[in-house]
């Protein structure tokens, strides 16, 4: 008699998504992005490729929150891929004590999910932000 236990996978399947940042990376986008992250780590997903080569300027507060999700990821079991485009993103990155790799384009599966969160930050609040790119 067969067992369809025999055959299940002994681990299961890693995710892999792709997370392309683009805009202004102010308080409200780092929240968005760490909102998703929570809600891809619970469904699942195990690998992530963080884009930021699109992102404009930065915040003290966006880069923090960022850094606190992905650290939040990477404990919950996430392998984390950075990859930050622009001299002064890698330069925002190291400030924050997040490790990111030169680039990621040579490791990113075909299969992956894609998914592209953009915010532009209102005029008022343009003033808090440093030019990154």
């Amino acid at each position: 008699m067969l067992s369809t236990e025999a055959f299940a996978p002994a681990t299961p399947p890693r995710v892999a998504v792709v997370v392309d940042l683009i805009g202004d990376l102010d308080a409200t986008l780092a929240d968005i992005f760490a909102a998703t992250l929570d809600r891809l780590t619970a469904d699942g997903a195990t690998d992530l490729y963080l884009k930021t080569r699109h992102v404009a300027v930065t915040s003290n507060d966006g880069m923090t929150t960022l850094a606190k999700a992905l650290a939040t990821a990477r404990a919950r079991g996430c392998s984390i891929a950075v990859d930050p485009g622009s001299r002064r993103m890698r330069s925002a990155f190291s400030h924050e004590g997040v490790a990111y790799a030169a680039t990621a384009e040579g490791v990113l599966p075909r299969n992956a999910r894609h998914l592209m969160i953009a915010r532009h930050a209102a005029a008022e609040s343009k003033s808090k932000l440093r030019r990154s790119a």
